[in-house]
């Protein structure tokens, strides 16, 4: 930022000391160089709109499809979690009172590692059975 000041105020010493030098050679030197100052901040502005136009306002623009990308993506997720809330009261509606009683499983699912658990307790009980049914008979 201190640079950008030291370059104007260093710009606008020698543009004095350059009209100065233009009045003093030519009565219409400092007048034409003004001009033609003018003329290059002109330019100057259009070629910064046209750099804002081709670099930044995309960018922004980019940035706003994205922010639109994820308040969809949330809507959507609010909507299927309100669909599938509606399902639960639908498929709870069309049984019998019976079976609308709770259920541990419909509260919780066993993990996969349970589930194997649950497997190898199962097989092993089997074994201890039949060994015993063997001895038995």
């Amino acid at each position: 930022m201190t640079y950008v000041v030291v370059g104007r105020l260093f710009n606008d010493v020698a543009f004095a000391g350059a009209g100065f030098l233009f009045s003093k050679l030519n009565g219409q030197g400092y007048k034409e160089e003004v001009k033609r100052h003018n003329q290059a901040l002109e330019k100057l502005s259009k070629a910064k709109e046209k750099f804002y136009e081709s670099e930044v306002k995309p960018r922004n623009d980019e940035a706003r499809r994205r922010a639109e990308i994820l308040d969809a993506n949330k809507d959507i997720e609010d909507t299927n979690s309100e669909l599938e809330d509606l399902r639960d009261f639908t498929r709870l509606m069309d049984v019998s009172p019976s079976q609308r009683r709770p259920k541990l499983k419909d509260y919780y699912q066993p993990s996969d590692e349970m589930k194997r658990y649950a497997m190898m307790t199962m097989g092993i009980l089997a074994v201890g059975g039949a060994y015993g049914l063997t001895r038995i008979f």
